[in-house]
């Protein structure tokens, strides 16, 4: 009821957050479609752990952007991305780099611009304007590029069901909706940097929840690669959200003393 009477309060989507929305939904679209493309061409371990290098490319990109190095978000990508590693086991594929492969790596840079995007333009707005934004926006282009490319491949019959409906509208509301407001909600409180770290626990509770279902077994890698990624989370969850909260701390102390 309380999240209900929330919502309810919401204020009106303004011109200007439907414009930054649209460019954060645009960018969460080509990481959406980078990522199924490289699904279809190359195996999951390798998709999985290609797709999860925005943990790496965030920090690399902010650096380039502020010109300033911060060292300990660097650390705690890098950890999370051999977690990640391990986790896939994609060291026991020795396969070349392939199209999907490249196409998953893709994806990886286009999750990092919109955890960036996120944080730079729409922090400072209402949560679920923002979300409802960026979907919106997503919902726009993944119409026309199926219009366009996928006229013949779409079943009308079998999407009209009571079933497909039911499924359509929990992977649309639950997991997608939901879990990107979320996201948006988290990133008004919390750095790009870090969001992007914890956001890699989606691979570990996605593997978690195949095994509880019977669909994986549990491994060497899964374990270590599991432990590895929450201990990188662990770390950036509790680091200082950014140099500039310190030195308004010492300010403020400097000011009290």
């Amino acid at each position: 009821m309380c999240l209900c009477r929330k919502l309810a309060k919401s204020p009106k989507l303004t011109a200007r957050e439907a414009a930054r929305g649209a460019i954060c939904g645009t960018a969460l679209f080509c990481a959406f479609a980078t990522q199924t493309w490289g699904t279809t061409l190359t195996t999951p371990a390798k998709n999985g752990m290609l797709t999860g290098t925005y943990v790496l490319f965030v920090p690399l990109f902010l650096t380039a952007l502020e010109r300033k190095i911060r060292l300990r978000p660097f650390v705690d990508a890098a950890i999370c991305a051999v977690g990640l590693f391990v986790f896939f086991e994609v060291y026991r594929d020795t396969t070349s780099l392939n199209l999907g492969a490249i196409f998953s790596l893709i994806s990886g840079v286009f999750f990092a611009i919109h955890f960036i995007a996120t944080e730079r333009l729409t922090s400072r707005f209402d949560p679920l304007n923002s979300a409802a934004a960026q979907l919106a926006t997503v919902a726009v282009w993944a119409t026309l590029f199926s219009t366009l490319f996928e006229r013949d491949k779409i079943d009308f019959a079998s999407i009209a069901t009571s079933r497909s409906i039911a499924e359509f509208l929990y992977l649309g509301v639950i997991s997608t909706g939901f879990a990107y407001w979320s996201q948006v909600l988290a990133q008004s409180k919390l750095d790009s940097t870090t969001i992007a770290v914890v956001a890699c626990l989606e691979s570990i509770f996605a593997v978690v929840f195949s095994i509880l279902f019977g669909y994986e077994t549990i491994s060497f890698g899964i374990v270590v690669g599991a432990a590895i990624v929450l201990v990188a989370t662990a770390r950036s969850a509790t680091a200082p959200l950014s140099n500039e909260a310190g030195e308004k701390d010492e300010n403020a102390e400097k000011k009290t003393a």
